[in-house]
C-alpha cells in the first residue's frame, strides 16, 4: 500500500518524519507533495520522503492521501482532486474543523472513503495522542489503516465525531499551552539563578515525569497534586497562588476558546 500526504509542513512534516523513522514503512511506499517545494525539499533530505510535483502526481502513487493543509486551503486542494480517478482511494484528513460530510460532499463522485484523524506535534517524537474516526462509508479496514498510520507516532484513539472539537482542544492545542508552561518554570528558574540550558532541562523532565506519573496512576490529578504539599510546606504556597490567580479556570476558558475557533472552522 502506497501512502501520499499533501502538505508537508509543521503537522504533515511531523507524521512523515515520524513514521519514516520507524520499522513500519518505508520510504518508496511513503510520498508527499507541498506547495512550497524549498519546505519539500527539506523534509526529503530530513527523512528521505519520495517526492511528487503536483497534487495529481502524488494521487496517481497512492492508495492511501492524507490530507495535511489548513482547513483555509482545504477547498483548493479539493478542487485539485476532483477531476482525478481516485476511486477506491482512502482519504485521510488531518484537519481542524472540517468534518467528514464536508469531505464526502466535496468527493461525493470520486467513489473514495473518509477517514478523520487530529494527531498533535508529538508525532515528531512518536508520542502523539491521534484521535480517529470513520465516515458514513468507512469500513473497519479503512479505520484500521489509519490506526496503523499514526500508531507509528504514537497513541490512537477512536472518538465520536462530535467530540473532535474537544479533542482538538486538550490534544492537539494543548503542547502549545504545555510548552508555555515549560517557559514559565525555566524563565523562573533562570530568574533564581540556574542557567538558561539546564533550567529547560529541569522543566521538560518535571513535565514529563509528571505525565507518566498521571498516566500510570489511578489516582485523581488532585490527589497527586496533594502529596506533593505538606502542611506548611513550601509547594502549597506555590499552589495557593496558582489558585489565587484562576489557574485551572484560565485553562478552561482556553480549552473553550479553541473549542469555539475549531466549531467556526466548520461552518
Amino acid at each position: 500500500m502506497r501512502y501520499g500526504f499533501i502538505g508537508l509542513g509543521n503537522m504533515g512534516g511531523a507524521i512523515v518524519k515520524g513514521i519514516l523513522s520507524g520499522d513500519s514503512f518505508s520510504d518508496d511506499e511513503v510520498y508527499g507533495y507541498d506547495i512550497d517545494s524549498v519546505k519539500a525539499e527539506q523534509l526529503y533530505e530530513e527523512a528521505g520522503v519520495s517526492l511528487c510535483d503536483s497534487v495529481a502526481d502524488l494521487a496517481g502513487h497512492s492508495d492511501v492521501i492524507i490530507l495535511a493543509v489548513k482547513p483555509q486551503y482545504m477547498q483548493s486542494v479539493l478542487d485539485e482532486l476532483k477531476p482525478l480517478d481516485i476511486e477506491g482511494c482512502l482519504i485521510i484528513s488531518i484537519a481542524a474543523g472540517l468534518q467528514t460530510e464536508f469531505f464526502e460532499d466535496e468527493l461525493k463522485d470520486n467513489g473514495v472513503r473518509i477517514v478523520r484523524a487530529m494527531p498533535n506535534l508529538n508525532a515528531a517524537y512518536h508520542d502523539a495522542i491521534v484521535g480517529i474516526c470513520g465516515g458514513s462509508e468507512a469500513v473497519e479496514n479503512d479505520i484500521e489503516t489509519a490506526e496503523r498510520i499514526f500508531a507509528s507516532v504514537g497513541t490512537t484513539v477512536r472518538i465520536d465525531e462530535h467530540h473532535f472539537p474537544v479533542f482538538s482542544a486538550i490534544a492537539g492545542a494543548s503542547p502549545a499551552f504545555t510548552f508555555m508552561y515549560a517557559d514559565a518554570l525555566a524563565m523562573a528558574a533562570v530568574k533564581a539563578g540556574i542557567p538558561r540550558a539546564t533550567a529547560y532541562q529541569i522543566a521538560a523532565a518535571a513535565i514529563r515525569g509528571s505525565g507518566t506519573t498521571l498516566m500510570k496512576s489511578s489516582e485523581h490529578p488532585d490527589a497527586l497534586r496533594d502529596k506533593v504539599c505538606s502542611p506548611g510546606g513550601t509547594t502549597i504556597e506555590g499552589v495557593t497562588v496558582l489558585e489565587q490567580n484562576s489557574f485551572k479556570g484560565m485553562i478552561i476558558d482556553a480549552v473553550d476558546a479553541v473549542i469555539d475557533k475549531d466549531k467556526k472552522l466548520g461552518k
